[in-house]
């Protein structure tokens, strides 16, 4: 107990630092699990296409690099998924939703799972 209350002067800001860490982390996945804003950039990317502000060819382009980022998020979702199970003794069959916060991700690792 001495001890402790001797190294309160160096524990507590060293915990300090690993919980804005933690938290930077928690924030950073969080949004980098969000794919909202790859939608809404596909929608203005539609309506741009509709308004004749872009080529086919453009439109092609910025649409294949948005579905790489989804495609990206996605796989992202599936490994964190499968990390968060590899405890787990069976393997899921079915859709999987994870909550945390305000974000949900909801998968079907289905036949695609591994074991």
């Amino acid at each position: 107990m001495l001890f402790k209350l001797l190294g309160l002067p160096f524990s507590l800001p060293a915990a300090g630092i690993r919980f804005v860490f933690s938290q930077l982390l928690e924030t950073a996945e969080r949004e980098m699990m969000d794919d909202t804003p790859v939608k809404e950039a596909l929608l203005e990317l539609q309506m741009r296409l509709e308004e004749g502000e872009l080529s086919e060819a453009e439109f092609a382009e910025h649409e294949a690099v948005l579905f790489q980022r989804l495609r990206e998020i996605r796989a992202y979702r599936e490994a964190r998924l499968r990390e968060m199970l590899s405890g787990d003794a069976e393997e899921p069959t079915g859709p999987i939703e994870y909550r945390s916060g305000s974000v949900v991700v909801e998968t079907d690792l289905g036949d695609e799972a591994e074991p």
